[in-house]
């Protein structure tokens, strides 16, 4: 038998593998849901997305694997802004703010000195190869300005954290090594949107991995808390806290599928690791509002904004109802949600207050059809070049794999690719 240790996406994905495969599952989560960050909730009559709503789909691999699972995906709609102050549209093609083409004249209308952008289909390709973050890559091949501008905020908006602290995607530095320009190494990357869903929200794929993964024969354990891990004869062995009485699971193999601190937890009972201080992830907190409100069906500021840090007590808002078009389609409601770098039970009325003075409206409280706040806490560990150095160089025993955000890399275009493989290696 194969132990899973986590039901979050990289876990579910991995026991939907070897289930289907026909191994012998048990996957053991401690929270009551499945999923982890990729969370839904029934608010104003309609579930949709409280937590991660799309995928970067700057390769195809993602996509082919939600479709092999008999999921639609769906582009979004509408354009994005940034919120400084006042409201300006993020320039077409680009990628974190990093423009495919430097004479855009929506670059033009934002950064003033769009000559030091240009120099990057100039620059000698070395400058900016040894980068391990994305602001030092932007600001060697593009300048400060772009990245204060427009990568800084959008950066930091998405990944909670500072483009200073962001590893680079290794897709977008393989292209950049490639091609010697980091306009033109975004140029290869881009045939749309960045972003992708699934159609009718990303919480159908952790119900369509756990039906499937169940028929295949696995048993998805929620409330059930792994406390120990050992290594045993055989294999290896955990103890689990399930329903007030604590059980031991012998396993042929253990899947750590866990967030950082829970894998580094169990791991120091079975290896010695080098000592390392787990980056901090910024709080967040989001408010998802259901509202009657016809003024927003022209959708305002597209499918939301992002705001530069200091011009907003919000982060970021986001219109769902106009971003995800599947929306609208199941209610005449708008579904926003507005994001804060806060680790607060932020009041409904605060976050419309909010989205009011961001999407230029006056909405009335009285038009909140539903709501939810969901503190994440620091559950979003920033993805830095330390993090990955120290991830990738831990060995475990050949009873243990381990998988997850914080092994894989940000994001679910790189979980979903790491369990993957994860599974492969013991299908053989």
């Amino acid at each position: 038998m194969i132990v899973i240790v986590g039901g979050g996406l990289a876990g579910l994905v991995a026991a939907h593998a070897l289930a289907t495969a026909g191994k012998e599952v048990t996957l053991l989560e401690a929270r009551s849901k499945l999923g982890g960050l990729v969370a839904s909730e029934e608010i104003g009559g309609v579930r949709f997305d409280i937590g991660a709503e799309s995928y970067a789909r700057r390769a195809t691999e993602v996509t082919d694997y939600l479709r092999g699972l008999g999921l639609e995906t769906v582009l979004p709609a509408g354009r994005s802004w940034i919120w400084n102050g006042s409201p300006i549209q993020i320039p077409a093609n680009t990628s974190l703010g990093i423009p495919a083409d430097p004479s855009s004249d929506e670059i033009a209308a934002i950064i003033a000195d769009t000559e030091r952008i240009k120099e990057d289909l100039v620059l000698d390709p070395s400058i900016g190869a040894e980068a391990t973050t994305l602001a030092e890559l932007v600001e060697a091949r593009m300048g400060t300005e772009l990245l204060e501008k427009l990568v800084r905020p959008i950066a930091g908006a998405i990944y909670s954290t500072d483009p200073a602290n962001l590893s680079i995607n290794p897709k977008l530095k393989a292209d950049f090594l490639e091609t010697g320009s980091l306009a033109k190494a975004v140029a290869k990357g881009l045939s749309g949107p960045a972003v992708a869903s699934v159609d009718g929200g990303m919480f159908r794929l952790v119900d369509a991995l756990a039906e499937q993964a169940e028929e295949a024969g696995a048993q998805l354990v929620t409330g059930a808390r792994v406390n120990s891990l050992d290594l045993t004869e055989s294999g290896a062995s955990v103890t689990a806290e399930i329903d007030g009485t604590s059980i031991a699971i012998d396993a042929e193999h253990i899947i750590l599928a866990t967030d950082i601190r829970s894998s580094q937890f169990l791991l120091e009972q079975v290896m010695v690791l080098e000592p390392f201080e787990i980056p901090q992830g910024k709080p967040t907190t989001h408010v998802s509002l259901v509202l009657d409100a016809p003024e927003l069906d022209e959708a305002p500021r597209g499918s939301g904004l992002l705001c530069v840090q200091g011009t907003s007590r919000a982060k970021a808002l986001t219109h769902l109802s106009s971003k995800w078009p599947w929306l609208r389609g199941v209610t005449d409601f708008h579904a926003i949600r507005v994001s804060y770098a806060l680790n607060e039970d932020l009041s409904t009325e605060q976050a419309l207050q909010d989205a009011n003075r961001l999407l230029g409206t006056q909405i009335d409280p009285e038009a909140i059809v539903g709501a939810r706040v969901v503190r994440w806490g620091d559950a979003l560990t920033p993805s830095t070049p330390a993090l990955r150095s120290w991830a990738e160089a831990i060995t475990p025993p050949k009873q243990i794999t381990v998988t997850g955000a914080w092994r894989a890399g940000t994001g679910i275009a790189a979980v979903i690719p790491h369990a993957l493989a994860s599974a492969q290696s013991l299908i053989g």
